[in-house]
């Protein structure tokens, strides 16, 4: 009976008839019933499993899953079905071994490190640290962030020490996720983007020569003054020294101090030291002190001597014994007189000033011409404003003198209205409509068409009487008479009549409400809105 040889899925690999042998199937000696000298093919084949079909070659009839050992490499590999693959195994021993092929394993008993052969030099493949030491090593890791979002990173360790992270964005590790609270832990309370090293290992930097540094000690570099090239600084250069300050290359002027005495000294023989200003584009020689003779030029003391066209007095008070200060000496006729004589304050440098200066002066350009209410024919004392670039007064502003105590006539007023200060027991705006009484003298009047309307807080009054009483808060300027701004609403037609509105507001009278007594005044203007707005009115008007 013929024998049916499966392989082990259950797969018939060949059938055997009684007698016969097969040798083409497999690489092994497939016996069949009865034949004769089976023992001696039955036991050849028992050394062949023996030995991994032990040869300098490939078996030539292989199966899934036979092996083979190359003798040439002395290589163990198994059949995959499609070529044969060598069997990893690692050499463990003390030393590398000797013949090794491409893609050999060896353990390092000794250090317990793992090796593999190129084909010429063993390359380790791990750990990085031998036995008996810390890790060292680069790790790669995702811990959350504060938002539970997993952030991939580096961490540089050195025997088991953290010194450093790599990120390519920056975040807050969560404390209370494991990877997150260890990097916490290990000095990262913030990942900054890029490299970061740790803040719990002293003294751990970056050592070495570096090319370039966005910033130093959280200066930017653009803010260092360079040695090597002109630079400038917006902030203050001390020299704490009193050797002080060295220029030229001989060290030609030296800026020093000694028992607290300032020191400006030109060393060089015979040289002068010259102080020079731009004036109008032009520099000019101010002061020169000669080297030669040792004198300040353009300076004597005795007579005092001023070249130029000003002479600058620099004290804190000038005293004048002559009665009489004269200006304009050198005026020959009324025709040469200046536009404008008299004192001048100087407000700052005109590089620099952002105010004008101020004039107290002789306008000679006033004159009575017939359109002004003035008079005064041949000029006038005069206070202006004008530019720091100005030349002689060219387009000078008018300003205020302020005195105790005026004795003039007067013959006009900037403002409008007459006022004068009473105490209020609420704070008040301009254009309230106000009356007598409240906590204090006056008060916001809040009710329709009252009797007892006293006045409207004005802006400006042309006159205010019993000015100093108060401030603007608590004894705010009531208009009493004259053209004033007014909280008015609704529309109205200029001439009409206006009452208290309440609430510190006016309104448009009925001709047939309108008394004596409750009348605030007459609207100037048109008024063609209903929102309450300040409107002028002129009010004591009834």
């Amino acid at each position: 009976m013929a024998y049916k040889i499966n392989n082990t899925f259950g797969t018939l690999l060949v059938t055997l008839s009684d007698g016969t042998i097969d040798v083409a199937t497999t690489d092994l000696t497939l016996i069949g019933k009865g034949y004769a000298g089976f023992g001696e093919k039955l036991n050849e084949n028992l050394v062949k499993l023996l030995e991994n079909f032990n040869n300098t070659s490939a078996p030539s009839n292989k199966i899934q899953g036979q092996l083979w050992y190359d003798k040439t490499n002395n290589q163990l590999n198994v059949y995959t079905g499609s070529k044969f693959k060598p069997v990893g195994s690692p050499t463990n021993s003390t030393s590398a071994p000797t013949n090794a092929v491409q893609g050999d394993l060896w353990f390092d008993t000794t250090n317990t490190q793992l090796y593999v052969y190129t084909g010429s030099a063993w390359t380790l493949v791990g750990p990085t640290t031998v036995a008996g030491s810390g890790v060292t090593q680069v790790i790669t890791e995702s811990p959350e962030d504060n938002t539970g979002v997993k952030r991939s990173i580096l961490k540089l360790v050195s025997n088991d020490t953290v010194v450093g992270v790599v990120s390519n964005l920056a975040f807050t590790p969560s404390s209370t996720e494991t990877l997150g609270a260890a990097l916490i832990t290990a000095g990262f309370s913030t990942v900054a983007q890029g490299i970061q090293l740790s803040s719990a290992v002293a003294s751990v930097k970056f050592r070495g020569t570096s090319t370039d540094s966005d910033s130093l000690g959280g200066v930017t570099a653009a803010n260092y003054l360079r040695s090597d090239s002109a630079d400038t600084t917006t902030g203050r250069i001390s020299v704490q020294s009193d050797d002080g300050i060295r220029l030229g290359g001989g060290n030609d002027i030296t800026m020093t101090l000694s028992s607290d005495d300032f020191t400006i000294a030109q060393t060089t023989q015979d040289k002068d030291i010259i102080f020079t200003v731009n004036d109008g584009g032009v520099t000019k020689e101010a002061l020169r002190i000669t080297g030669s003779s040792g004198r300040i030029e353009h300076l004597r003391v005795g007579d005092l001597t001023v070249d130029g066209t000003n002479t600058v007095l620099n004290t804190t008070t000038l005293s004048v014994e002559d009665n009489i200060i004269e200006l304009n000496r050198g005026v020959s006729s009324n025709s040469g007189m200046p536009n404008f004589t008299g004192l001048k304050v100087n407000r700052g440098e005109t590089s620099t000033a952002t105010e004008q200066n101020l004039y107290w002066v002789w306008d000679e350009t006033f004159a009575d011409d017939g359109s002004t209410i003035f008079g005064n024919a041949g000029g006038a004392w005069t206070a202006f404003k004008a530019s720091q670039t100005d030349t002689e007064l060219e387009a000078p502003t008018l300003v205020d003198i302020r005195a105790n105590i005026v004795h003039a006539t007067s013959t006009s007023a900037q403002y409008a209205d007459l006022a004068e200060r009473y105490a209020s027991d609420m704070k008040l705006e301009v254009g309230e409509v106000v009356m007598l009484g409240g906590e204090e003298e006056v008060t916001r009047c809040d009710t329709d068409s009252c009797n007892n309307v006293f006045g409207v807080v004005s802006e400006s009054p042309a006159f205010l009487m019993n000015a100093e009483a108060g401030n603007n808060d608590s004894h705010p300027m009531i208009a009493l008479k004259g053209r004033v701004l007014v909280k008015l609403k609704g529309k109205g037609q200029a001439g009409d009549r206006i009452v208290s509105a309440g609430n510190g507001e006016a309104r448009i009278a009925n001709i047939k409400e309108c008394t004596a007594f409750n009348t605030i005044g007459r609207l100037i203007k048109h008024k063609y809105n209903e929102q309450t707005a300040l409107t002028e009115c002129v009010i004591g008007v009834k």
